[in-house]
């Protein structure tokens, strides 16, 4: 190999005790009036939602709350959310969960703000491939499980029901705007599951 340049692309990543209290300031700093809050309902439970929910708020920011994403997305599930984004209409999205919450609301992000059949924007050779044409809204992205990482990959993977086959959607476009990391959202999780 005689390549010695690339380029590696970073989510920005906030850190430490307290950091989720700071999040409806770091939602209004993007400019945002409009976020909706992505989250599966295991997590809604916990009261983590709500907490976050409150804190924006408080900055004067409208949110609602979209809990029934599906623990391993399918095709079926993603385009529920999609409907629910697009009629929400925000201007920015805060995914709380795991790998599954991030990559549905990467999804959701792609196909609200840029509209396309559901198989323009899937990896060949089940979909068209086509690329991103452009920036997607802000997301910031809480993870409550260690590992994924999914805030800061460039692909949201998605089972394709019909066809049993397991894909995905790739584009470093798909990454998260900001990433909170907190050791303290992950104390109620099962011991598996924190770091």
């Amino acid at each position: 190999m005689k390549d010695t340049i690339f380029t590696m692309r970073c989510t920005p990543y906030k850190f430490g005790v307290g950091a989720t209290e700071e999040i409806g300031s770091d939602v209004a700093s993007l400019g945002l009036k409009r976020v909706l809050i992505v989250t599966d309902p295991g997590v809604a439970a916990t009261g983590l939602t709500n907490r976050v929910m409150d804190r924006i708020r408080a900055s004067g920011i409208e949110t609602d709350l979209y809990a029934n994403v599906n623990i391993e997305p399918t095709d079926t599930s993603v385009k529920a959310a999609i409907d629910y984004a697009t009629s929400f209409n925000g201007d920015g999205y805060v995914a709380i969960g795991g790998g599954s919450v991030m990559d549905t609301a990467k999804i959701m992000n792609l196909y609200v703000t840029y509209p396309a059949p559901f198989l323009a924007y899937v990896n060949a050779p089940i979909g068209e491939a086509r690329p991103v044409p452009g920036p997607l809204k802000p997301m910031v992205c809480l993870p409550t499980t260690a590992g994924t990482s999914s805030e800061n990959t460039a692909i949201a993977v998605v089972d394709m029901t019909e066809l049993r086959v397991k894909t995905g959607i790739s584009h470093h476009y798909l990454r998260a705007t900001l990433g909170i990391l907190e050791r303290i959202v992950r104390v109620g999780m099962p011991p598996g599951l924190r770091p």
